[in-house]
């Protein structure tokens, strides 16, 4: 049987290190030695020691936390600030946590069976994934910001809608007239509410949002950014997805000679504290993610005890955050 001693002799750390990253305490270990532990984890299928012995009562104590993406996707602020509010609400309920970045749905089923993990918490869009999700697995499973039409599932989403319309009211009623969106993936149902949004208050409002002024980030910000100057000359307000790319709009501009607010208004969404540090600071839409994870966990250990308590659908609520990346063209 593999032991915390084993792993730890392959990873070249010590074996309290290996202990911190079973129990899901990544404090105080590098990225680096979180990714060769879990990778050999995973490789020799280790099971802690606590779980083993409870196997027979079918109560492993262990939760899953699965991340949509490639590698370490806590590079990402969004994921890492949703990870770090989820794994001290599993810890103290008396549970362990296991952490996988996962991209590819076959991957999903495997690591919950490798790890006879009670339940999962799912963060990122899972959408096109879901209905085999709970086909394949019959524990409890939450969400977060699904869009899937699938009824018998619990989800823990915001008011992407709301979001997109407070972006935009906020740049009208600073006189802007000129508009534009940068997405990630307007393949996301998340994103694409919230440009849904965005473009609807602005159509009430008489303003048409051209599918030229719709920008999506592929391959590098750069051919954002050219298209952006490319733009007729005058204020351009913009609309962003995520604060991550909000801020990165900001520095590539800033190359360009270009800055905020004074040639582009720009708004993020979410909220993340790297909107505080940025020069100017960010307009931004605010959603809580503490109390986004304090919901998911609450419905994920209520579906644990209770196998039978029906799915749960929670939408939370979100609002308009106004610091200085948002210039005013009224005059007088």
């Amino acid at each position: 049987m593999v032991t915390l001693k084993d792993i730890a002799r392959e990873a070249g750390v010590s074996v309290m290190t290996v202990s911190r990253v079973v129990n899901g305490n990544f404090a105080k270990v590098s990225e680096e030695n979180i990714k060769k532990i879990q990778a050999i984890i995973e490789e020799k299928r280790y099971v802690p020691n606590s779980t083993a012995r409870s196997l027979s009562s079918k109560s492993s104590h262990i939760i899953s936390l699965i991340v949509r993406g490639r590698g370490n996707e806590l590079i990402n602020p969004y994921n890492a600030a949703m990870v770090g509010e989820i794994v001290p609400r599993i810890q103290e309920r008396g549970y362990f946590l296991m952490l996988h970045f996962i991209d590819q749905y076959d991957d999903i089923t495997q690591r919950l069976r490798a790890w006879n993990a009670e339940g999962s918490i799912f963060v990122g869009t899972f959408d096109e994934d879901i209905e085999k999700i709970i086909r394949d697995n019959r524990i409890p499973l939450v969400f977060t910001d699904s869009y899937s039409h699938i009824r018998q599932i619990t989800n823990v989403g915001i008011d992407d809608y709301k979001g997109g319309a407070l972006a935009a009211q906020c740049l009208l009623d600073n006189g802007h007239k000129d508009f534009a969106f940068v997405g990630w993936s307007l393949v996301s149902s998340v994103i694409r509410t919230r440009l849904k949004g965005f473009r609807d208050t602005l159509k009430k409002a008489g303003f048409y949002l051209d599918s030229s002024h719709i920008l999506e980030v592929k391959e590098s910000m750069e051919d954002v950014v050219d298209a952006l100057c490319q733009f007729k000359e005058g204020h351009t307000a913009i609309f962003t997805s995520a604060d991550l790319l909000a801020v990165s709009l900001m520095d590539h501009l800033k190359k360009r000679n270009r800055t905020a607010p004074q040639d582009y208004s720009i708004i993020g969404f979410d909220d993340l504290s790297i909107g505080y540090y940025v020069t100017p600071g960010l307009t931004t839409i605010s959603q809580d993610l503490s109390k986004k994870a304090q919901v998911a966990t609450d419905l994920l250990f209520r579906h644990i005890q209770d196998p039978t308590a029906p799915a749960e659908n929670v939408t939370l609520d979100v609002n308009l955050i106004n610091r200085e990346s948002v210039s005013c063209l009224i005059k007088g």
